[in-house]
């Protein structure tokens, strides 16, 4: 054994787990603290989940002594959700310079299924050898297989994407965040296959009511299924507030 390395029996809870608050109160009450390093986090409900997959884009750049990475992010757009006056307003609101902000998010656009398909599979690998990121995001990941009818090909090729982010996510120890619309079966579930929904460690389901946001942690490693609501309020003249988008007290059921 090396000098300093210890022999010996670990449990669980003396492992120290890297995690990087959300940026919304009621996500972090969620999963403990925040997105976990090493694990692929899966979203999947209402389109709303998307203002959650950008509040962190611009949340994980704060240095890490304010609770960020300090770093650029990936983002491999399937669902067509950025949005750049979010975004900016969001990095103002943080304290952070939005031009600066906006130059350390990286965004591969996809417009058919079979870019997805190159860009997850054949292009991850040089994206993250050029850029240093610690994030990466890949919104609505089956949303144009769906979109262009889910064949047996179609499925193959999810399962390999799905197991492809599993093991990259692992290996270079980085949060990823994925997102997918419900199944049209059974609308407790994420669309896209089994291999999809068993890859990624960490299910939260989104549910957009009138005055509130409800998430529910349907798996985590650690911790039990469970659900929180953010609740906001929407102005008589129909202006949402841009405290909307970045989060506030919420509560746990």
């Amino acid at each position: 054994m090396s000098e300093g390395l210890r022999p010996g029996f670990f449990t669980a809870d003396m492992i120290v787990r890297k995690k990087i608050g959300t940026g919304n109160r009621s996500l972090d009450s969620l999963l403990g603290g925040g997105f976990e390093n090493g694990l692929m986090h899966l979203f999947y409900g209402d389109r709303c989940l998307n203002d959650d997959l950008m509040r962190f884009a611009v949340r994980s750049q704060m240095p890490a002594a304010e609770g960020g990475s300090g770093a650029p992010v990936i983002i491999i757009d399937n669902a067509n959700m950025i949005k750049i006056e979010t975004l900016t307003d969001i990095a103002s609101e943080l304290g952070l310079d939005p031009e600066e902000t906006m130059r350390h998010i990286y965004v591969s656009r996809a417009f058919n299924a079979s870019q997805t398909y190159d860009l997850v599979v054949d292009q991850i690998e040089s994206f993250f050898r050029r850029i240093p990121a610690r994030t990466l995001i890949v919104s609505g990941l089956p949303d144009l297989f769906i979109r262009e009818g889910l064949t047996n090909e179609g499925l193959r090729q999810l399962s390999h994407m799905a197991a492809k982010l599993k093991n990259f996510t692992l290996q270079r120890d980085l949060i990823t965040l994925t997102s997918a619309p419900l199944a049209d079966s059974k609308r407790n579930l994420p669309a896209g296959g089994k291999t999809l929904a068993s890859s990624a460690q960490v299910h939260v389901k989104v549910e957009e009511r009138t005055s509130y946001v409800m998430y529910t942690l349907a798996k985590h490693p650690q911790h039990p299924v469970r659900s929180v609501m953010w609740t906001h309020a929407v102005p008589t003249d129909g202006t949402i507030p841009l405290s909307h988008f970045l989060g506030g007290e919420g509560e746990e059921e």
